[in-house]
Parts: structure tokens; C-alpha cells; sequence
């Protein structure tokens, strides 16, 4: 176990040499005399979820400094890929910090994301770059402790070490099953962030409307490809969240992606059982003869009133397709909506049903009439590719910094040498509702899921 710290200020320190010449016509001239190898100590800090400060020292007072941040993005290859931006720093004296808004409405960088980052710096003598420090961005306002096993990583504070050990458990066997059932491998670590309450992991969550968080409660989150925020620890919580990251890896293609009904319903598929409200619901929707066409939700509800049953019906038409159809037609489709084909196409490959003829087949199994089919939605474009806006804010202390000759600061912590330059380039006596969302961070990191739970 990994004492990892509450904020966790390691300071870098980079070699930067301030020496400079100049090219003109077609002849070198020389610049100011080299100066000898000087250090620049560059460190990241956040106090808490809504921002993180980068700092940075240089030998001499600098004219200008510009941050370049970036944030681990892994694919499905496990492929290093990284997003993010650039802001210009305020200099005071050989000294300059920028500070980077983590949680607004225009962007949302998560609790546990992992950064890279380094300086352009100009002095007196010439421009620089320090070299690339990696940073864990973690909630500031706890000591954190880490333990891992094999890929997994839980991250938690407090006395809340057995429901750490839980976590770290469901997720790991939640990764087993869900990469048998989706006959797929998710190749990269991934990282658990343990609150021990809603209440105090609040300010990490990705906002929504206050509406909707007033009639339901979150319990966990899938927020990047590799990672996840906990709030009500438990097995099923924890083990319907990593399933998402499955069906991400399994299903999420670089042109369509898992439709809501078929992601959630195999998340809720991946729980020990779905929980008494999801059963209910279900078994309300289906009495009443008031079910959801599968074409309504390929988008997850944002209605409260139909959370159990959307859920509740999500998960029982996967479980129908796995007992009728086999494990093995559920892999390849799969397979066939990341190889590029939109659902109902994906359908009709794999089992000769459309999403109307699943829904159908479905209602007929627990004695329900077919129904007409239902008109089809437009498929929404996504989104364009932005580059992160320069954000605004004040200097908000968390989360562990490495770099070259990293040195500890007042909290402790772990460091390593990194010299690469980074490119852009619920028990079932619980109840979950889960909504989908998009964790925004330059672009995409990765579409996640809300599970909630109805708040009485």
C-alpha cells in the first residue's frame, strides 16, 4: 500500500540550458555568450477538484512562460495517447504559475486523470523547455493511499480501507467476466477513485442539472477510458462501472458506438443482480404494457421517473439475448458495432433482428403483443475536435508530480525519471440507475456511465 498523499507538491527539477544564436543571411552568427546548464524547478498542485496550479521556477527572470499540458488518453491498443492544451503563465520575476479550471461547463478534467506537462520558457538569454513531468491529479483536500493489483489501482482515504479491498476486488473480477462475455482484452491499468460518500466527493463530480441530482444519486462514474470515481462503494457499483470500461474497449469504434440500452444493460448484466427497484420497475413497465422501444433509448433517459425502468428493461433484454441467442452471437456484435456498423445494421447481421425485431422478440418473451415499428431517430453527428480553451480562474493543492530529479515536498509521495516528450497527438439490496456521459477534456476521453441511485 502506496501512501500517496493529500497535496502533494514534488517539485521537478529540469536542466535547462539559456543560451541562444541567430541565423542571418545564410550566416551564424553568434548570440549571447552560453551560459552553463541552469535548473528550473516546475511542480502541479490542486487543493481540491474544481482546479490544479502549475508553477514553475527559472534561473533568471523570465520575459515570457507557456505551459503545455496534456492528459494520458489511452486507447484500445494501450497506445500513449494524450490530449490537452496550452496557456500562457503569469510571470513575476524568475518565477510563473497558470492555473487550470478542472470542473465548469466548459470543461471537465476528472479526479485521478493523468498529466504530462512542461514549460516553454524565455529569458533574457534565449528560450527553453523543460522537460516533461507527469502529474496524478487527485483531490487535495484528502491524504490519499493507493494499493494495486495486477492492473488494477485503487486510490481511497480515511478509515476506508476494507471498502478499498472491496473495490479493488469487484473490479478486478468485473475485468475477468466482462472480457470473457465480450470476448475481448482491455490491455491498459486502470485506476479507482474511492470517496466514502456522495457527499464528499460532491465537488469531483461532473455537474448536471440540478433537477436531476435532486431526485437521484450518483454512485459511481466511469469518467475516462481507465478510470473511475466511486461514491457508494460497493461490490455492484464498482463492478457495473468497470464493466463500462469494458464495453468502451469492446464496442466504442473510432465511427459508432455501444447505443445506451446495449452499454447499460451489460453493465447492470455485469452485477451480481440488478437490484430490487430495477426489478420493479421492470416489472411495472411490463404490466402496465408501457416498455421502452429499444429505437427511444439509444440515448440514456433523462427523465428520474423512468430510471428503474430503463435500466430494469436495458438489462433484461441483454440478459434475453445472451440465454436465447449465446455468448457468443453477444461478442460479435460487438465486434461488428466497433468494426463501423450502426446497431440496427449490427442486428441484423449477427441474430437477423433489427432493434425493433429484438424489441419484439423480447416483449413476446414475457407475454407481450408486437408492437408497430417505431420511427428512427436521426443520429446525432458528433462532436467536432476542439482544442481546449485557455481557462480562467483562481489558483486553487492534490495528486503526486514525477519528473526528472523529482524532489519531495511537504506531503510525500512517489517520483520517477521521465525525459519523453508527450504528443498531442451496489450489494443487490442496492438499487443503481446509470446515465451516460462524456468526459470532456480538450476532446473525448471517453464515454462514461452515472449510475444513480432514485433518491426516496
Amino acid at each position: 500500500m502506496a501512501q500517496v498523499g493529500r497535496h502533494g507538491l514534488l517539485v521537478a527539477v529540469s536542466t535547462v540550458a539559456l543560451a541562444a544564436s541567430l541565423a542571418m543571411g545564410g550566416l551564424l552568427a553568434v548570440g549571447p555568450s552560453p551560459v552553463e546548464a541552469q535548473q528550473a524547478t516546475q511542480a502541479a498542485t490542486s487543493k481540491d477538484p474544481g482546479s490544479i496550479t502549475f508553477t514553475v521556477r527559472a534561473p533568471g527572470n523570465l520575459k515570457s512562460a507557456k505551459l503545455d499540458y496534456f492528459v494520458r488518453s489511452p486507447n484500445r491498443d494501450n497506445a500513449d495517447n494524450f490530449v490537452g492544451g496550452t496557456g500562457d503563465g503569469t510571470v513575476a520575476g524568475a518565477d510563473a504559475s497558470y492555473v487550470l479550471q478542472a470542473n465548469t461547463a466548459q470543461r471537465y478534467i476528472p479526479v485521478g486523470s493523468q498529466f504530462r506537462f512542461h514549460w516553454v520558457l524565455t529569458t533574457d538569454s534565449g528560450s527553453t523547455t523543460t522537460v516533461d513531468s507527469d502529474y496524478l491529479f487527485l483531490d487535495g483536500r484528502y491524504e490519499w493511499k493507493s494499493q494495486s493489483d495486477g492492473q488494477v489501482t485503487v486510490y481511497w482515504y480515511g478509515n476506508n480501507d476494507a471498502a478499498a479491498a472491496t473495490a479493488l476486488q469487484s473490479s478486478k473480477s468485473s475485468l475477468d467476466d466482462n472480457n470473457k462475455l465480450l470476448e475481448v482484452q482491455v490491455k491498459y491499468p486502470i485506476r479507482l477513485i474511492v470517496y466514502r460518500s456522495e457527499d464528499e466527493g460532491r465537488a469531483a463530480k461532473q455537474p448536471r442539472s440540478s433537477a436531476f441530482d435532486a431526485q437521484v444519486q450518483t454512485g459511481g462514474q466511469r469518467v475516462g477510458p481507465d478510470l473511475i470515481l466511486v461514491f457508494a462503494n460497493n461490490r455492484d457499483v464498482v463492478r457495473h462501472e468497470t464493466a463500462h470500461i469494458v464495453t468502451h474497449v469492446a464496442g466504442d469504434g473510432p465511427f459508432v458506438g455501444v447505443p445506451s440500452w446495449l452499454d447499460e444493460g451489460t453493465a447492470v448484466y455485469a452485477q451480481l443482480d440488478p437490484g430490487p427497484e430495477y426489478r420493479s420497475g421492470l416489472q411495472l413497465g411490463i404490466a402496465a404494457d408501457q416498455t421502452l422501444p429499444l429505437t427511444s433509448i439509444n440515448s440514456p433517459t433523462s427523465q428520474p421517473s423512468l430510471v428503474n425502468l430503463f435500466y430494469g428493461q436495458s438489462w433484461s433484454v441483454v440478459k434475453f439475448m445472451v440465454d436465447t441467442y449465446g455468448q457468443p452471437k453477444f461478442a460479435d456484435l460487438y465486434r461488428t458495432i466497433y468494426a463501423g456498423a450502426r446497431i440496427d445494421d449490427a442486428l441484423l447481421k449477427v441474430y437477423n433482428l433489427d432493434q425493433d425485431g429484438l424489441y419484439n422478440a423480447w416483449r413476446a418473451k414475457n407475454g407481450l403483443k408486437p408492437v408497430a415499428a417505431s420511427p428512427r431517430a436521426t443520429a446525432a453527428a458528433a462532436a467536432a475536435v476542439t482544442g481546449t480553451v485557455a481557462p480562467l480562474g483562481v489558483p486553487s493543492g492534490g495528486g503526486v508530480v514525477t519528473g526528472a530529479t523529482a524532489v519531495s515536498g511537504d506531503a510525500g509521495g512517489t517520483s520517477s525519471d521521465s525525459g519523453n516528450t508527450a504528443s498531442a497527438g451496489p450489494s443487490s439490496g442496492v438499487a443503481i440507475a446509470v446515465l451516460g456521459a462524456t468526459v470532456v477534456v480538450a476532446l473525448a476521453l471517453g464515454g462514461g456511465a452515472f449510475m444513480m441511485m432514485r433518491r426516496k
